[in-house]
Order: structure tokens, then C-alpha cells, then sequence
């Protein structure tokens, strides 16, 4: 008799007893997948998975998929009071943001919270064999799952189209649902589980080094990535808004000699700058699979065109010497700079939405960028009328010395002009009584 009882209660256990399948990354998020014995026999039906991590984590997500654009992406954060976590089901579109998706069914199970230092998320899914991205057999004994997560301030809303910034760390992995078949349970997560690791899983970090140099377990400490990003969304912003309008104001505000070598040095000084940045910015758009963004083609582009500049800003230069005026290169270097520089500013707008940056930082990046971009056209405006009314002095005073009205046009002319002008020491020069034509005294700038 006692035999036969515990025949029936190793039967009881062996009936409620669940599989999963388990990956952790490192950091100490982990990722575990049960597929009930049910559902491994037809193909079809809820299956359960859990996301765990330190709730110093900004965001955790788990995704079907192998690559992010067409992928079930399910995220996890803390929710406005921080007693518990958000589940945000998403449909992965490219190397953005993914959007909330509202025909995911998933339900958030107990045992679901923020515990101990933990975020836990235990969920159903009764729709995960097939979503508007694409399908994952059930049964798979290779399926593909993509993962990230974010170290930094808490999410912290209780929305599910929360917005959330770019991940610090990302993989993927594949899972052997076989070894995840079992179990009858309507929570396998609170109950006695089997739990196997994955031996076909693999992983590609967003650190191309060893965990050493990527989030501490603690969620705590920046990674290399998040290091690098930082300072690329620095320095790149600071020359474009701020470095490259406020050399080329230079050469019109200010006049002393030796302005154009100031000029020419602040212009390469901030190209080197931007060529380190740009050099971050390539480094992370392929450790974030994001070469192909807009963003990033945009920078190249900006960048290898801005390497005209000092080519006809040379140019220019020599041939002025010997001109004295503009020449074929003067208003290409201008009106070339201009352009690029400009689309370089429009770029950086574009590089903070790709990063998921907040409301209030793209805003006040649009205020700057926009204050600082009217200033240098109004600069440019100011100087071109200063320069055609001191040209159409000039062209007065040459022909009233023409005429014969040296001694009223040197009370109406400031003394640079009458003691500078080159017109006035030509005449005469050589026996000649020809005055010369008028010059434009306009400066480059």
C-alpha cells in the first residue's frame, strides 16, 4: 500500500512538473521559455517565458526573431510606482524604437514584481507561433531569440508604448524548445521546474570585449558602448551647432591680419574633432547593427564632403592674393560650407531620435541648434550689406577724385579710405593722367 501511494504521488509530481529552456547573457539577466506539454504536442498554444534582471536596469527585452525589424519583442520595466514591472509587447521595425503592439496576447502572471533588487516578469503568451512580423515553430529544437537591455535610470511608467532609449548590450541566441517541452502548469515559474540551459545558444554582445567591460552586475556602471555613445552625441552636436558657425563668423566679425590663418586653423581644429567622432559614431553603428540608418549614411556623407573645404579654402586664398577679389573658388567654399554644415545640424536632430532620446533633449537640442544657425545667417547678411555699402563708397570716392572733388569727398570718407586706396596712389604713377577704375574693396570673408 505504501508503495502504490507513492507510485501515485511521483505520478502527481511528474504530471505538474515543467521544462524550460534558460539563457543569461550576463549582468544577471537571464531568460527562461517553457513550452507545456500541450502545446509541444499540437504546435499551437500558450507557451510561458521569464525575464529577470537587476531592477537598477533601465529596460530588459526578450524577442522571437533573428534579427530586430520583424520581431516579437517583449520588454520589461519599472512601472510609475516601482512596486512592479510594465510588460511592453513590441513589433520590432528597424534600427528604432520598436512600437507597442496590441494584438500580442500575453497576460503578466504572479510572482511578476520588483523584489529583492530584481525585476521579474513571468508571462503567458497564447499567441507566439505566429505574429505580424513572422512565426516560430513551437517545437523548434533551434529557435532564434534576440535579447538587450539598458543599464541606466528607470523607465518608470505604467504605458506600454513607453518611450525607452537605445540598449546598452544586445544578442542573439537560439533555444532548443525540445528541452523546453513540458508540464501542465498555468504558471510553470511558481511551481517545480526542470531547468535546462540551452547548449545551442549563442550570443553576440554589443562589447566586443568581455563582460568585464560591459555592465557590472549591478546595473550600475556604463559600458564601453554607452561611453562611446556619449561622447559621440558630444562632440558631434558641439562642432556642428557651435564650432563650425563660430569660425565662419570669425573671418566676418573680426579684422586684424593673420584672421584668415585664425579662420583657416579653427576650421581644421574642428574637423579633426569631427573626424574622431565620426570614427565613434561608425564603431557603434556596427556593434548596434545601425550602419544603414539614415543617420549614419547622412554623417558619412557630411563628414567626406566637408573635405572639400579646405581644399578650395586654400585655394581661394592663393588666388586672392593675386586677384585681390573673388575668384572660382570663393563661392564654392562658402556656399559648399554652408550646406554641408547645415545638414550636419539636421543630422544631429536625427542621431537623438535614433537614440531614443528624451522629449526634452531633442527640444532643447532644436532651440540651440536653431538659435545658433539664425545668429550665423544674420552674421552673413550684416556682412554682405557692409560690404556692398563700402564697395559703393569706394566706387563714389574714385569717381568724385576723377572729377576733380579730391577735397569734399576727404570730409565725406573716413581717413582709411583716403590714406588706402590704392586708387589714389596709381594716379598719376608713371606720367599717366588715367585714373584707374574703381576696385571692389570687398574682403573675403
Amino acid at each position: 500500500m505504501y508503495i502504490l501511494k507513492s507510485l501515485g504521488v511521483l505520478a502527481l509530481a511528474t504530471s505538474v512538473l515543467a521544462q524550460n529552456v534558460t539563457y543569461c547573457p550576463g549582468a544577471g539577466v537571464c531568460y527562461a521559455v517553457n513550452v507545456p506539454a500541450a502545446t509541444a504536442s499540437s504546435g499551437s498554444g500558450d507557451i510561458y517565458f521569464q525575464i529577470s534582471g537587476p531592477s537598477t536596469m533601465s529596460w530588459i527585452g526578450l524577442g522571437q526573431g533573428s534579427q530586430m525589424t520583424g520581431s516579437n519583442i517583449f520588454m520589461i520595466y519599472a512601472n510609475a510606482a516601482g512596486t512592479n514591472v510594465t510588460l511592453s509587447p513590441r513589433l520590432g521595425t528597424g534600427n528604432s524604437q520598436p512600437s507597442a503592439d496590441t494584438t500580442t496576447e500575453v497576460t503578466l502572471l504572479s510572482g511578476s514584481g520588483i523584489s529583492n533588487n530584481m525585476m521579474v516578469a513571468n508571462v503567458r503568451c497564447s499567441n507566439c507561433n505566429s505574429w505580424s512580423g513572422g512565426s516560430m515553430s513551437l517545437t523548434s529544437s533551434s529557435s532564434a531569440w534576440i535579447w538587450a537591455y539598458k543599464a541606466g535610470s528607470a523607465v518608470s511608467s505604467d504605458s506600454v508604448s513607453a518611450s525607452v532609449s537605445q540598449h546598452t548590450e544586445y544578442g542573439d541566441t537560439t533555444l532548443n524548445l525540445q528541452n523546453a517541452a513540458g508540464g501542465s502548469s498555468s504558471n510553470p515559474f511558481t511551481t517545480a521546474v526542470a531547468s535546462t540551459t540551452s547548449s545551442s545558444s549563442s550570443s553576440t554582445s554589443s562589447s566586443s570585449d568581455s563582460n568585464s567591460d560591459s555592465t557590472t552586475d549591478d546595473g550600475g556602471e556604463p559600458s564601453k558602448l554607452d561611453m562611446v555613445i556619449m561622447a559621440h552625441a558630444v562632440l558631434a552636436p558641439i562642432t556642428f551647432v557651435l564650432f563650425f558657425p563660430i569660425g565662419a563668423m570669425i573671418i566676418r566679425l573680426l579684422s586684424f591680419k593673420g584672421v584668415v590663418w585664425l579662420h583657416a586653423g579653427w576650421m581644421v581644429t574642428t574637423y579633426i574633432i569631427v573626424l574622431g567622432a565620426m570614427g565613434m559614431g561608425v564603431w557603434i553603428a556596427v556593434m548596434t547593427q545601425q550602419l544603414d540608418t539614415y543617420h549614419s549614411i547622412i554623417g558619412l556623407v557630411v563628414v567626406g564632403a566637408l573635405l572639400l573645404q579646405p581644399v578650395s579654402g586654400i585655394t581661394h586664398h592663393l588666388l586672392y592674393k593675386k586677384t585681390g577679389g573673388a575668384n572660382v573658388a570663393t563661392y564654392p567654399h562658402i556656399w559648399w560650407g554652408r550646406a554641408v554644415v547645415t545638414l550636419g545640424i539636421i543630422n544631429g536632430g536625427f542621431g537623438l531620435k535614433l537614440s531614443g532620446n528624451t522629449t526634452k533633449g531633442e527640444v532643447a537640442y532644436a532651440i540651440v541648434a536653431s538659435v545658433m544657425w539664425v545668429l550665423w545667417m544674420v552674421v552673413i547678411v550684416f556682412s554682405f550689406a557692409k560690404g556692398r555699402h563700402t564697395a559703393e563708397k569706394d566706387a563714389i570716392y574714385a569717381v568724385e577724385m576723377r572729377n576733380g572733388n579730391s577735397s569734399t569727398e576727404r570730409m565725406r570718407y573716413p581717413a582709411s579710405i583716403q590714406q588706402g586706396s590704392s586708387i589714389r596712389e596709381s594716379y598719376g604713377r608713371n606720367g599717366s593722367n588715367e585714373w584707374p577704375k574703381a576696385q571692389d574693396s570687398r574682403r573675403y570673408r
